[in-house]
């Protein structure tokens, strides 16, 4: 009788676990459908990218990519931000844009894209969850469909466009007008008059220092434009913000 009990208990746990696999097998195709180009795919290439891609998780301020792991392959966003920066040689680091949901990031897979290359780092504004196409998949994948080699080019051209304005911002617009801009995309986003934001964000988005984000700020507020508080800034005057950011 014992020894009948546990054959149906080792029957019930085999039967769970097929269940659970079968869900996460269910939930794997689910993600893997999200990715822009995969409807262009014939079967044969489907089957590629489905053994040559990896689900990643990483809590706030972790780091998903590195100079030691230059080429990881194409990211999409599955839930959370992710900030694209480099760094200069003395440590400072400039914002490139960022990554949401839904979105993907071509830089990471730089090694399987002929004459483009620009050492970017990445990490999690928030928890965030990442599928990675590995960048020999998505290469094998760009060889045989010209679709997805059309959108891996597209996806470069629109993110060098960023990095263009980045720099151009950096070199022409004066310090004023960058952190207005920030204000006043952060409200446009939140819908909210106050922005959440330590002054070392914000210096990190504007691309310069600290104590200069600090000055500014104090600035605005002695002209009536936000008021301080701890951890965030309350808009007060949001046309004159638009003005000064144009």
């Amino acid at each position: 009788m014992t020894r009948i009990i546990n054959v149906v208990v080792t029957v019930v746990e085999v039967s769970i676990i097929v269940i659970m696999i079968n869900a996460c097998f269910m939930d794997t195709n689910k993600l893997i459908q999200k990715i822009p180009f995969y409807s262009q795919l014939s079967i044969s290439e489907k089957q590629i990218l489905l053994s040559g891609f990896t689900i990643r998780t990483y809590i706030k301020s972790e780091y998903i990519l590195d100079f030691a792991d230059a080429c990881l392959g194409m990211i999409y966003v599955v839930k959370g931000s992710i900030r694209v920066y480099i760094t200069s040689e003395e440590g400072r680091e400039i914002t490139l844009f960022h990554i949401t949901k839904g979105n993907s990031c071509i830089f990471s897979a730089s090694c399987a894209i002929p004459y483009i290359s620009l050492n970017v780092q990445l990490v999690a504004d928030e928890d965030t969850e990442i599928l990675v196409i590995h960048s020999m998949t998505l290469k094998n994948i760009m060889n045989t469909n010209i679709y997805v080699k059309c959108f891996v080019y597209e996806l470069s051209s629109q993110k060098l466009s960023n990095v263009i304005f980045v720099m151009q911002e950096m070199l022409f617009s004066k310090f004023d007008k960058r952190l207005a801009r920030l204000l006043i995309s952060t409200f446009e986003k939140t819908d909210s008059y106050q922005i959440k934001m330590t002054q070392e964000t914000m210096a990190q988005e504007v691309n310069s220092a600290r104590e200069v984000v600090a000055r500014m700020l104090k600035i605005f507020s002695n002209e009536g434009y936000i008021e301080m508080n701890r951890g965030k800034v309350i808009l007060k005057d949001i046309t004159a913000l638009r003005n000064l950011s144009k």
